[in-house]
């Protein structure tokens, strides 16, 4: 475990008071890692963690981030289930001589708080591993890795800059990943053609790889559009849990009920405009800069010469008339 004991524990937390049993809170913590940071971060690079008894200063960053993120996490997951104790007779709820159960706004403001530390506390070490590669060669090399630089939008950091909106989540993103992926490979590819689409994907998985200005301008315009078309793909399915029903959230109690049918349109109805236009523009730039050596797979299979501007009418000369009076 990245998380090893009651000290590292509370460390990440912070604001601990009272005593802590390191085996009360240690299924959270494996369940937060298991469900929470492999996924994220790969099976690998984990394992290679866990087994260090030495860090070097970039694992040690690094593990700063992890372990609060960690640490978050298990405080959602055991949250509920150390308020109220499981026995044979059930589940109860202690009452305690000077002790006072939170209030709904408390319990409502600890969970919001704890979500938002905890994505941002993971987004941190995936933006630290992306800024670091040379130093963690195992994720480098692993699935992990390889599957994120897949795809044009590779994290939530890379979603926001294209699709403000994200605003760095890392749960949107993941929940949004697989439209990503739908749009890329339905969407991107048979506009550009797959030669060159595997060409591309190949090129910005490869670290020693500077893009050229015109990929660089290429890339921007396909990731706009990509992000854009993921999202619209997305929000005709927004709020609907696994039973298929629609699910909001007030004031901390979850309710089953319609959404604005009007505001899910609008949504619908500019990440579509934007996803055009941003494909069109791609289209464009595309036909106007390609050659046998600008985007040769491009140029080979897909290219189009730009149409050329209608004629303009010519202007009547006076001292020519058409006519003779």
């Amino acid at each position: 475990m990245i998380i090893k004991n009651i000290e590292q524990l509370k460390a990440a937390l912070g604001g601990i008071q009272q005593q802590m049993d390191w085996r009360t809170f240690e299924p959270f913590v494996r369940q937060a890692e298991k469900v929470y940071i492999i996924p994220a971060i790969g099976q690998e690079l984990y394992d290679e963690l866990e087994a260090l008894n030495a860090f070097s200063t970039e694992q040690t960053h690094l593990l700063e981030w992890l372990r609060i993120a960690i640490a978050e996490y298990a405080d959602l997951l055991g949250g509920m289930r150390l308020y109220m104790h499981t026995s044979n007779a059930g589940k109860q709820v202690p009452q305690m001589p000077n002790m006072g159960p939170p209030s709904k706004w408390m319990t409502v403001t600890s969970i919001k708080q704890g979500i938002a530390k905890a994505d941002l506390a993971l987004e941190n070490a995936l933006q630290y591993l992306e800024k670091n590669k040379e130093a963690f060669s195992t994720w480098a090399e692993s699935e992990s890795y390889t599957l994120d630089h897949s795809l044009f939008l590779s994290s939530a950091t890379e979603l926001t800059k294209y699709f403000p909106a994200a605003k760095q989540s890392r749960r949107l993103y993941l929940s949004l990943r697989h439209y990503i992926e739908t749009a890329q490979e339905f969407f991107l590819e048979p506009l550009i053609g797959t030669p060159q689409l595997t060409a591309w994907i190949a090129r910005m998985a490869d670290d020693d790889v500077t893009p050229s200005p015109q990929e660089e301008k290429a890339w921007k315009l396909a990731r706009y559009a990509l992000a854009h078309q993921a999202f619209a793909e997305s929000i005709p399915y927004l709020n609907i849990n696994e039973d298929w029903r629609l699910v909001s959230e007030t004031d901390g109690i979850v309710n089953e009920d319609e959404l604005d049918a009007a505001r899910r349109q609008e949504m619908l109805a500019n990440c579509q405009a934007k996803a055009e236009e941003f494909k069109n523009r791609l289209l464009t730039y595309l036909n106007s800069v390609a050659s046998a050596t600008v985007f040769p797979e491009y140029f080979s299979s897909m290219y189009q010469p730009p149409k050329k501007p209608r004629a303009t009418s010519i202007e009547n000369d006076p001292s020519k008339p058409y006519f003779a009076f």
